[in-house]
């Protein structure tokens, strides 16, 4: 079974993504604080992260350049979910830090499901 670790702050989304992502097959978990994040990675070595960039204390890019600087953790996946309209501007940016989508709030959960069996089965 595949693991996906949601995070984002709003723990509404998170816990709309979770139930989602369970009922299509997926094991998941959730890091509603930036601060717990890469601990949380580290923790559960996801397949594949879902981000939210907008989180206090630590930002999603700053979140980003952890993972890549890591080698137990530049592997993986990272599909950003965000309210940051810019951040579709940004995404050559994003992708030079493990990025692999960028998904847009609010979201068509077909869709972003879709993406995700896209890249990782």
């Amino acid at each position: 079974m595949k693991k996906i670790l949601v995070a984002d702050d709003d723990a509404t989304i998170a816990d709309l993504l979770q139930q989602a992502l369970e009922a299509e097959g997926y094991e998941t978990s959730k890091a509603t604080q930036s601060l717990r994040f890469f601990d949380a990675v580290m923790e559960r070595q996801p397949d594949l992260i879902l981000l939210d960039l907008l989180m206090p204390y630590l930002e999603g890019e700053d979140e980003l350049r952890l993972l890549k600087m890591n080698d137990a953790t530049r592997h993986i996946p990272v599909i950003v979910v965000t309210a940051l309209l810019e951040a579709k501007q940004d995404e050559a940016r994003y992708r030079q830090l493990g990025v692999v989508e960028i998904v847009t709030k609010p979201f068509d959960l077909d869709k972003l499901v879709a993406i995700i069996r896209r890249t990782i089965g």
